[in-house]
């Protein structure tokens, strides 16, 4: 069996390589070579014990890389096809996936099963997972398809037009890639909220309208004033914790959205008496699935052929795979100046 490095968590904030066997791929099935992978938040909150991680079994789901085996029943896909990946399987039978929800599928399961992520040296993926890049589309491109296809979905859920005012809650990659697609799509006013400078530089450079700094201004006060006590059409937020709930509900106005897209590990403290006051819609938004007549996959890779989104402007760390332990303690460092942190040099 031909041998592979893997990196795998083994306790709070550590995350290592290590060598293993490399499996052929099952039916339906291929192995990818990967090219590049970012950090996401979630990899972060597994890194510091805040979700589960999966001894044995490396993660990462940001990724691109190049298909060098096929499996048995696999169609449409072959040896050297450049792809992106989702982060979980689908059945593509239940209800939920029949009707474009296949985000929700009733058997839905991480897409890599037992194997081995991306934070690997090549990594076994279930071919509904798949979708091939454009020609002259970079690795970095690519490995920012899966975030951005986040923020894909979590815009058309705000059903955010050109007449609306859009504010995002929170700086990170979902947040400023939310932004971004708020202004590709053409929205009256972009806003978003960041708590770090490289975060406020990014916004800025992706065309935020307005970039409210947290640490100088309160949420609330900036848009009462800003609007004149009106609210904002939509509210995206993408950071967590009680208090951005709060603020989203008391930002948004009468009759308007609230999405949810942040990663909620413990119960939170909300006041809920807005949601009866204002009656705002509020939902969630789980990853991607369809939104229209094309998957939020492919809207997110056409937006970037297109140019109308530059991703890459939120990579502000590249490691090669050989230092991922420290590539995880920048990307969990804000101190450092990360945004988005990538692997690149994975074999």
């Amino acid at each position: 069996m031909t041998r592979m490095k893997v990196a795998l968590y083994s306790g709070i904030e550590q995350i290592a390589l290590h060598e293993v066997e490399r499996q052929a791929p099952p039916p339906g099935y291929v192995v990818v070579a990967m090219r590049q992978i970012g950090i996401c938040g979630s990899d972060l909150h597994a890194y510091y014990g805040h979700w589960p991680q999966t001894p044995g079994q490396a993660q990462g789901h940001e990724t691109c890389g190049l298909i060098v085996e096929v499996g048995e029943e696999v169609t449409g896909f072959a040896v050297g096809d450049h792809v992106v990946v989702e982060c979980f399987y689908h059945c593509g039978k239940c209800v939920y996936c029949e009707t474009g929800y296949y985000n929700l599928c009733q058997e839905r399961k991480g897409v890599y099963h037992a194997m081995h992520g991306g934070f690997s040296e090549f990594t076994t993926v279930h071919q509904s997972a798949l979708f091939k890049l454009p020609a002259g589309m970079s690795h970095e491109q690519g490995a920012l398809v899966e975030p951005l296809a986040v923020g894909v979905r979590a815009l058309a859920l705000a059903h955010a037009g050109h007449q609306d005012r859009v504010v995002v809650i929170g700086g990170g990659t979902i947040g400023l890639l939310c932004l971004a697609v708020a202004k590709a799509n053409g929205v009256k006013e972009a806003m978003i909220t960041v708590k770090y400078p490289q975060q406020a530089r990014v916004a800025k450079e992706l065309g935020a309208d307005q970039v409210i700094d947290i640490t100088k201004s309160d949420v609330k006060e900036f848009i009462d004033s800003h609007t004149k006590g009106f609210g904002v059409d939509a509210v995206i937020e993408t950071a967590g914790g009680g208090q951005n709930f709060d603020d989203s509900l008391a930002i948004v106005r009468k009759r308007g959205t609230v999405v949810l897209v942040a990663g909620y590990y413990k119960p939170l403290e909300v006041d809920l008496s807005r949601i009866v006051a204002k009656e705002p819609i509020v939902t969630g938004s789980m990853c991607y699935g369809y939104s229209g007549m094309e998957t939020d996959f492919q809207q997110a890779i056409d937006l970037i052929a297109s140019g109308k989104v530059d991703p890459t402007k939120i990579v502000t760390h590249r490691f090669p795979f050989a230092e991922i332990t420290e590539a995880f303690a920048v990307a969990g460092d804000k101190g450092s100046g990360a945004v988005k942190v990538h692997m690149v040099n994975m074999g």
